[in-house]
C-alpha cells in the first residue's frame, strides 16, 4: 500500500521538472513531510485549458493542480469512499468499477520526494522512508476524478500500487507504482485509453538507487509534520500504531 508520503518541493520546481503550468491557485500552502489520505496533494494532469467563457482548448496542457487524496467516483452518493480509495491495485485498476473510467481518461502523476512504509519485525512495526539516494523526485502513477454538483465540484485522486520487488519486498508486500520519466507522456495522454504497457515495475525499485531509511515513530501520528520525520533513526523496539 501507499498510505503516507513526502512532498516538499516547491511548485516552481515541480512545474519545471514536469514541464507543466502552475494551476495550484495558491492552494498548496507548505511542504508536507507526512502526506496522508484526505489531505490536499499536488498532481500533474493533462487537460485542455479553459478560457474565461469556459470554452475548452482544442489540445490538452500539462498542469500542476491541488487535489484531495482519496478518490470519490463520480457516481458516489457521498464522500464516504474517500478514506478507503486512496490506493488502486495495478492488477485490477482497469476493470474495477470505481477506477476504470478514470483509468481510461483521467490519469495523473503524483510527485513525491519519497514514501513511508511500516516493516513488521518480530510482531512490531518499524517506520521506513524510501527515497531516491541522489535526491531526485519521483512520480507515482495516479488517477483523478471529479465529484459533486456543478459549481461545487471537487477533484480527488488515488495512487496505484503494485507488488513490491527486490529489497522493498522485505519491508512490505506492496509499493506505489513509480513511473520512469520515459513513461510520463503516454500515461498522461488522454487519447490513450489503456496504457497497460507502462504499468510495469520501476527499474530502480529493487533498491539500487533508493535509500531505505529507518525513521522515528513520529511519523505514525498524522498531525506530526516537519523535516525531523525523515531523519535517520535507530530501529524502534516498541510496537507502534500507524494511525
Amino acid at each position: 500500500m501507499c498510505g503516507r508520503y513526502v512532498s516538499v518541493r516547491s511548485d516552481e520546481d515541480l512545474t519545471e521538472e514536469f514541464d507543466a503550468i502552475d494551476a495550484t491557485n495558491g492552494d498548496w500552502e507548505a511542504p508536507d513531510y507526512n502526506v496522508a489520505p484526505t489531505k490536499p496533494v499536488r498532481a500533474i494532469v493533462n487537460r485542455p485549458l479553459r478560457d474565461e467563457s469556459g470554452k475548452a482548448a482544442a489540445t490538452p496542457t500539462r498542469q500542476l493542480r491541488v487535489v484531495s487524496w482519496g478518490l470519490i467516483p463520480s457516481w458516489a452518493k457521498d464522500r464516504k469512499t474517500q478514506g478507503r480509495m486512496f490506493n488502486a491495485r495495478v492488477e485490477s485498476v482497469s476493470t474495477t468499477n470505481a477506477f476504470r473510467r478514470a483509468y481510461a481518461k483521467r490519469r495523473c502523476l503524483v510527485p513525491a520526494d519519497g514514501w513511508y512504509e511500516w516493516q513488521a519485525v518480530d510482531g512490531r512495526k518499524q517506520p521506513m522512508y524510501m527515497t531516491p539516494s541522489d535526491g531526485h523526485s519521483i512520480a507515482f502513477a495516479g488517477l483523478y476524478e471529479f465529484w459533486g454538483d456543478q459549481g461545487q465540484t471537487i477533484t480527488t485522486c488515488t495512487i496505484i500500487t503494485a507488488p513490491a520487488i527486490g529489497v522493498l519486498a522485505e519491508i512490505h508486500d506492496r509499493m506505489p507504482l513509480v513511473l520512469p520519466r520515459a513513461a510520463w507522456p503516454r500515461w498522461l495522454d488522454p487519447a490513450v485509453d489503456d496504457p497497460a504497457d507502462v504499468l510495469t515495475a520501476w527499474d530502480e525499485a529493487g533498491g539500487e538507487h533508493l535509500e531505505l531509511r529507518p525513521v522515528a515513530p513520529l511519523v505514525n501520528k498524522v498531525d506530526n509534520n516537519g523535516p525531523e520525520l525523515v531523519l535517520r533513526a535507530e530501529r524502534q523496539p516498541e510496537e507502534q500504531r500507524l494511525f
